[in-house]
């Protein structure tokens, strides 16, 4: 049996639907690759750090995570390390989120511990070659790193080191994959993966629990609406979305992807009644005729389950405070979309003219009850199935040689 560590982003209390299902890809992969890998779970903080969401309670998920601070040295005696998705090695992250967070938790004193912390954790500063070079990175994105981050002391070169000594990355965008391709000067590989999240083929999940309350609506017989969690609503989007209604004769409804109200410009819509799971999260989205939301992981699982996304995105402003968490910045939306061709689906929050509102919504609708839809849904799902197929290869390959 192969021991192989897996390192995630931490995911406080389940509460980032999206984060969980990029943690449940790389179980759907262990298990497709057969009963031979043990993999132990880390990461900077506990989901029990703080309670549990209401649809994640009783939930049986396929993995307990170990504090990775405290346990950082049993890196050592595992076949294979994999950092598993999100903005781990973005110095952004390091500076904003983390540090808050380990503070906040009081799992580091100070700023300065917490930095020191996050260089031995996720950029291995304390760890020798051989382990890097069992080392691999997936779904990631540094999209936000610049010139000034790799001129810092500390973080540029460790980072380079462990980009450039680990036996492979893959990036989930097209940008931060062509940045790695330049750090390792290598134009033999492909660095361009999928977002891990699809890596979970249509009905990979229906092991989770579900209810009824994913079972009542019927197939295209609605449009999921999650708007607010991201990106400020403009003005004219409420109408925007009334449009899409009456155009596919489909109602609006809300989509609780993150436990919050329903905010002010989409009150009148309604939830679906009764308590729902996880799992019926992820069961209701092939069901919806289309969604529509500002949330990254909510538009890559809806198109990897095949139902078109419209996805709603500020303009990135300039200059950004150091206040702004870049994780949370509206660019990677948007890459995602261009990655894939779906820029028809794209909507900047900047005004638009009523006509021009009018001809995008005559274009959403000839694009998904004519098949443009399909085409990008295709798109994605053979990217997932090639990256995947990269992935587990190379694992099994660097396994088969320990």
């Amino acid at each position: 049996m192969a021991r192989v560590a897996v390192i995630t982003a931490p995911n406080i209390g389940y509460r980032n639907t999206g984060m969980l299902t990029v943690d449940l890809a790389f179980e759907t992969l262990r298990r497709r690759m057969g009963p031979g890998i043990d993999p132990t779970w880390y990461t900077l903080h506990t989901p029990e750090t703080v309670p549990l969401r209401a649809a994640a309670r009783g939930t049986d998920l396929p993995f307990r995570f170990r504090s990775l601070p405290e346990h950082l040295d049993e890196l050592r005696d595992h076949d294979a390390v994999v950092f598993w998705g999100d903005f781990l090695h973005t110095r952004h992250y390091m500076a904003q989120d983390a540090t808050n967070r380990l503070t906040d938790f009081g799992i580091a004193e100070d700023r300065d511990a917490a930095r020191t912390l996050l260089q031995r954790t996720l950029l291995l500063a304390d760890q020798p070659e051989e382990l890097l070079a069992r080392t691999l990175s997936y779904g990631g994105t540094i999209l936000h790193n610049s010139q000034s981050d790799y001129e810092d002391k500390e973080f540029g070169p460790l980072f380079t080191r462990l980009m450039t000594r680990s036996h492979r990355v893959w990036m989930r965008d097209p940008l931060s994959a062509a940045k790695i391709a330049l750090l390792r000067g290598d134009r033999t590989n492909e660095y361009f993966a999928s977002d891990a999240a699809l890596l979970s083929r249509p009905g990979d999940l229906d092991h989770l629990p579900a209810t009824q309350w994913s079972e009542e609506v019927a197939d295209g017989g609605a449009i999921g609406v999650f708007l607010g969690a991201r990106t400020a609503i403009p003005d004219w989007l409420p109408g925007f979305c009334e449009s899409l209604s009456a155009r596919f004769g489909a109602p609006l409804e809300w989509l609780p992807w993150f436990e919050r109200d329903i905010p002010s410009p989409v009150a009148h819509l309604a939830p679906r009644p009764g308590e729902h799971t996880v799992g019926d999260l992820l069961r209701v989205l092939p069901r919806y005729r289309l969604v529509i939301t500002d949330t990254y992981h909510l538009g890559v699982n809806a198109w990897g389950a095949g139902t078109p996304v419209v996805c709603v995105g500020a303009p990135e402003p300039v200059p950004r405070t150091h206040d702004d968490y870049w994780t949370l910045s509206d660019v990677k939306k948007h890459v995602f979309h261009l990655a894939y061709d779906a820029e028809d689906f794209y909507l900047s929050t900047l005004p638009g003219t009523p006509d021009a509102l009018e001809r995008r919504a005559d274009r959403i609708v000839r694009l998904v009850e004519g098949g443009g839809a399909e085409a990008i849904a295709n798109r994605l799902r053979a990217h997932a199935e090639q990256s995947a197929a990269s992935f587990t290869d190379t694992l099994t390959a660097l396994l088969a040689g320990r």
